[in-house]
């Protein structure tokens, strides 16, 4: 079997990159070869399929620093709504390769969703796996403020554009309008032969958004567990990985601790601050409360450094206030024996069971938050106890050889 495998980045920076490259191993300890596609950039792994990648957006790779360029707003435009020098790129890619399958992990604002229609027209199978929500939500992540907004859904976009939801500008906005006005009227999406999703709560959401529901694989995210070793004790701190973007809630880990200085322990959150206005936002309110000592950066982390940070930790906290789409985070944690503390939100009401695996609070709750890491404080053995559950469910449910088994059929239709 031979699979194209597309997505915006060919390297790890988020969840889909970490997927990709998990799926990837995968998939050749199996004897499947898979053949990358995605957009130039000097961050990609080495491939040699890289000459059939597309083009970028924009001539800087922080799209903020972007000059206002004739070419770069082509390439703006060219990437958000249809771009088809991905299509074309593809189109060769499919007919000097020979695939049996392209597997979409994330096209949007880059390779766009030409290369639906692209692989369709090779006579391709299309399978997507679903992200997050830009199908229906100009952000992708159903937020307005730090509030859930889903005014979106069904193609009702002037909300979107009163509120200025993309990047608060309504240039970015309309363009990102306009894109999902052109796939409703072009019907791109309905050329997808299957689409996958890592949560039930995803699946419906897609049902919502007029999606059939046969078209729809529920298919949980896996976590490679074959050389991570479990450990059931742990230091005095508890541990918050990922982005320090608004959705993440990391603010809300951050008031937590404040609650929390006397107990001995601390909070290490994975990343630096940037100076962005949500990190001056953190540094301020770190300042301000004298937390230096009980919040610590400790610098982008991975592979087996990150491994090492979680099996020492108490427990892992994802205080999202986005609906989530079952991050690896939690499979993560539960893989290295570690219970997770998350927002009863979207997906994550899935992956944490209540009082079992870890526990669940109130978004934005702060004063929750902090009674739920209490428990961890208050008995040390609940932490082991708990992440016994958390890595016995990672086995049962999220581990490689299930979801390959399930995936391979749906590829092969």
């Amino acid at each position: 079997m031979k699979v194209i495998i597309a997505n915006y980045h060919y390297f790890v920076d988020g969840g889909p990159g970490r997927y990709l490259f998990n799926f990837m191993r995968a998939a050749q300890r199996r004897g499947i070869e898979v053949i990358p596609f995605s957009v130039q950039n000097p961050r990609n792994e080495k491939t040699e399929y890289e000459k059939y990648f597309a083009k970028p957006r924009a001539d800087a790779l922080m799209y903020s620093d972007t000059k206002p360029t004739f070419k770069n707003l082509c390439g703006m435009l060219r990437a958000v709504v249809w771009n088809f020098d991905a299509a074309k790129r593809l189109k060769k890619l499919i007919r000097d390769t020979q695939p049996d399958v392209v597997y979409i992990l994330h096209e949007i604002n880059h390779l766009s969703p030409s290369i639906i229609r692209a692989a369709k027209r090779e006579g391709v199978r299309v399978v997507h796996r679903i992200s997050d929500f830009f199908m229906f939500c100009a952000r992708y992540d159903f937020l307005c403020g730090d509030r859930i907004c889903e005014v979106c859904i069904g193609g009702r976009y002037g909300g979107a554009l009163k509120r200025r939801c993309v990047k608060n500008s309504r240039f970015c906005t309309l363009l990102r309008v306009a894109a999902m006005k052109l796939y409703q009227w072009n019907h791109v999406f309905e050329e997808v032969d299957l689409f996958v999703v890592p949560s039930v709560f995803t699946g419906k959401k897609l049902v919502e958004g007029g999606i059939p529901r046969e078209k729809i694989l529920h298919l949980p995210t896996f976590t490679d567990m074959r050389e991570v070793v479990p450990c059931y004790c742990h230091e005095k701190y508890f541990l918050f990985i990922g982005r320090m973007a608004r959705q993440k809630g990391v603010i809300y880990a951050i008031e937590a601790m404040n609650r929390l200085k006397e107990s001995g322990y601390v909070l290490k959150i994975t990343g630096n601050l940037s100076g962005s206005d949500e990190d001056r936002e953190l540094k301020s309110y770190i300042a301000e409360h004298h937390l230096e000592k009980y919040v610590l950066f400790i610098g982008f982390l991975e592979g087996k450094e990150l491994t090492e940070s979680i099996s020492k930790a108490a427990c892992v906290i994802c205080p999202s206030l986005w609906y989530e789409n079952m991050p690896n985070t939690v499979l993560e944690a539960y893989a290295c024996g570690k219970p997770v503390v998350a927002s009863r939100l979207g997906s994550l009401e899935e992956m944490v069971k209540d009082g079992c695996t870890g526990f669940l609070f109130s978004p934005r709750d702060s004063h929750a938050l902090a009674g739920e890491l209490e428990k961890f404080i208050e008995d040390e053995d609940l932490s082991g106890r708990l992440g016994r559950q958390a890595r016995k469910r990672c086995e049962e449910k999220y581990g490689e050889d299930k979801h390959m088994e399930r995936l391979i059929a749906a590829l092969k239709g």
